[in-house]
Formats: structure tokens, C-alpha cells, sequence
């Protein structure tokens, strides 16, 4: 099961899935409020899209999954390791999600937004981001710029324009202390095998809070991806599919 992060879809997981598909069956939802999938208006508290991925699974037939997330998705499959171990094989959590969030990442404008605490100027700069804007949001989250390509650009835009809703990830964002009250402090309570991966250049969430992680799950390996940013497993694919396969099929 690949997760993908906040704001994120599908396409982030667009080199794993052949890859991981020689080996797996592999399930690439677009999370509750996010890329093609339905953007109830819901308040989307952690507990709320845990509930959605357990019904998702329940709803395919699955009982027990390995968990590759990345960012927020990471999240989910933590919450889920720590509330249903028994449906967790293995994790593997790439760039994420850590205590004390949005002290620990290094975007401005996630943090503003949230201490202003206006859905409306939240709504209405997203519904004005522009390809530029989108372009500049990518750039501080891809370390190598030469993979922003005007497809990428295109395609991503496209997909928000034509999909896209404020309402989820705003939600989202207002509801984040619920993860540093409910699960922050279960951390140490994982007990799946876990592969922490960090791009080495990642912008958002430096690789001192992926260390910082990885001590906080006990047992867990943690494994530094060169030249990538936030998304390494869409920058530098060919190391992190290997990562992956040599943690899941030991």
C-alpha cells in the first residue's frame, strides 16, 4: 500500500509501481480529500482518514498490508501500526511524519496559514495558484530543478484545477494538533519492522528530524537517499525502489 503526503496524489508513486508490482500487489489510492478521489465536506481530523484507510482496506478484502508512506502518508500508516498492529507487516516511511510538525518543517506558508487561522485567505490562495506558483511550491520540495519539467508542471496543475479542493487540506491543516495529542506520543509503540528513508537535501523537513524519528521507533533502520529532496522516491527511484525490496523481501 502506497501512501502518498499532504497535497500529494498518486502520480508522487509513478516509479514504484512497475517496480514494486514485479514482487507485489501493490494499492495506490489517492487519499480521502486529495487528487482524484471524493473531498467530502468532512472535518478531516487524523482519526477520521485512519478510519477511511481501514475501510479501504476492509473494502478490497485486506487484513494485512506492508505500508510504504511518504510525508503525511506516512502518518497514516504509523496511526495505523499504533492503534491495528495487527494489520501492519512492515513500514517504510520516507520524509516523514514527525513530532511537532509544522515547528519542524521548513515551508513558511503551512505555518502561516495556520496561525492566522482564516480558511478564507487559505481558499482563496489556492484557488489563485497559478503554474508559476505551483512551479515554486515544487521547487522547494524537489532538490534537482531539472526534473520540474513543463509536463510535470502541466500535469500537476491540471489534476488541481480539475480536482483539486481547499476544503481538505485546510481541514487537514487546522486539525493537527490531534496528531501531536493522539499519536505523537505513541510513537514508541510501533513494533513493525520499520525503514525510515530522508533525501539528503530535503528542504521541507531537514534529515535531522528522520533521524530524530528513527530514534524514536525502536529497532527501526534509517537510510539517507543522496541528491533528493522531499519526494527522493520520484527524484532518485532506482535507489529507493532498491531500498525498498531489500527491506520488504529479506
Amino acid at each position: 500500500m502506497l501512501l502518498h503526503g499532504y497535497a500529494g496524489a498518486i502520480w508522487n508513486w509513478e516509479h514504484q509501481i512497475e517496480a514494486l508490482g514485479e514482487h507485489f500487489t501493490v494499492y495506490v489510492p489517492d487519499l480521502l480529500g486529495h487528487g482524484i478521489s471524493d473531498k467530502p465536506r468532512i472535518v478531516y481530523t487524523p482519526s477520521a482518514l485512519l478510519e477511511w484507510l481501514q475501510g479501504f482496506m476492509d473494502a478490497l478484502g485486506i487484513s494485512r498490508a506492508d505500508f510504504v508512506g511518504n510525508s503525511m502518508g506516512c502518518g497514516f500508516a504509523m496511526a495505523l501500526a499504533m492503534t491495528n498492529p495487527e494489520r501492519v507487516n512492515r513500514l517504510v516511511l520516507i520524509s516523514g511524519f514527525p513530532a511537532h510538525v509544522l515547528d519542524q518543517a521548513r515551508g513558511p506558508y503551512l505555518k502561516l496559514f495556520s496561525r492566522l487561522g482564516v480558511g478564507f485567505v487559505f481558499r482563496l490562495a489556492y484557488r489563485l495558484m497559478g503554474k508559476r506558483a505551483f512551479r515554486k511550491f515544487l521547487h522547494g520540495i524537489v532538490w534537482d530543478r531539472k526534473q520540474i519539467t513543463p509536463a510535470v508542471i502541466e500535469r500537476a496543475s491540471r489534476l488541481r484545477k480539475e480536482h483539486g479542493q481547499a476544503w481538505p487540506l485546510w481541514s487537514s491543516l487546522c486539525r493537527l494538533h490531534e496528531w501531536e495529542e493522539q499519536f505523537v506520543p505513541r510513537f514508541s509503540s510501533v513494533r513493525a519492522p520499520t525503514l525510515i528513508m530522508w533525501g539528503q537535501y530535503d528542504a521541507f523537513f531537514p534529515p535531522a528530524v528522520g533521524e530524530a524519528l528513527h530514534r524514536s521507533i525502536s529497532g527501526s533502520r534509517f537510510a539517507l537517499i543522496p541528491n533528493a529532496g522531499h519526494l527522493p522516491m520520484w527524484e532518485q527511484p532506482e535507489a529507493v525502489n532498491r531500498q525498498i525490496l531489500q527491506f520488504l523481501l529479506k
